[in-house]
């Protein structure tokens, strides 16, 4: 489905001002140089950290995304370091970083506590002790809670396009996630770009947390929003900072 979208990405999923103004806060406050962004898409904040000044690494599972972040790179200028790979395995990235990014509702990729573990252990073995691991996803409870299927349509005017997205539920505790992409035309016509349909598994804020110690981050800190707002089970997203446990031995 992501490889269809990706010529569309940057019009369906603009880089917003709240995730920006979020992040710079944390960077800003935590000293952080280097910055790696698991799930990049098609690399737009990743870009913007490197407008920045940081040294960044972006990594995504979809090679179609990797193209265009690298592309979009080039033409600007900015040394990011772009590579497709599995968020489970990010052992072969060179380095640590100050900060870890995975945002975009990746995680829920993710469809078993031992893939969710093991990424968040590879994360962690990425970050110096004490960096930050910044995580963003759709509010499962809240989805859950009001078995909600329909998600708001995203729909980008200048470009003609309209999202559809909804949620089907099934017997085994996932969820299908299905969408089309249609473009608006003359004469009230309209053009199906594609359609998709993928699992993900609706993780819940006490699934995240426990994982998240499970992995021993700590100082764990659980927002309804970019704004830091204080979340709830109807908060329309689930937004988390931890930082992976100091050693009493080693540092950065």
């Amino acid at each position: 489905m992501y490889k269809e979208l990706s010529q569309y990405y940057d019009d369906i999923f603009p880089t917003g001002n709240a995730q920006l103004n979020f992040f710079r806060q944390l960077f800003t406050d935590n000293g952080v140089s280097r910055v790696l962004d698991v799930a990049c898409g098609s690399g737009n904040y990743a870009l913007e950290f490197a407008r920045w000044g940081l040294n960044v690494v972006g990594i995504d599972y979809e090679q179609e995304m990797i193209k265009l972040a690298r592309e979009k790179a080039r033409k600007e200028g900015l040394a990011v370091d772009f590579h497709t790979g599995d968020m489970r395995k990010l052992d072969s990235l060179e380095g640590k970083f100050d900060a870890v990014v995975c945002i975009g509702n990746s995680l829920v990729h993710l469809l078993n506590d031992k893939d969710l573990l093991l990424a968040l252990n590879q994360m962690k073995e990425r970050l110096y002790y004490g960096g930050l691991l910044l995580i963003q996803t759709i509010n499962y409870d809240r989805i859950l809670k009001g078995n909600i299927t329909q998600l708001p349509d995203i729909v980008n005017h200048q470009a003609g396009l309209v999202f559809t997205r909804h949620y089907e539920f099934r017997a085994d505790g996932l969820i299908n996630f299905i969408t089309s992409l249609v473009k608006n035309g003359p004469n009230g016509s309209q053009e199906c770009l594609g359609s998709g349909q993928v699992p993900l598994r609706p993780l819940t804020r006490k699934q995240l947390e426990e994982s998240l110690v499970q992995a021993n981050f700590q100082e764990i800190e659980v927002y309804g929003g970019f704004d830091r707002r204080p979340h709830s089970w109807d908060s329309q997203a689930t937004v988390i900072k931890a930082s992976r446990r100091r050693s009493c031995i080693l540092s950065k």
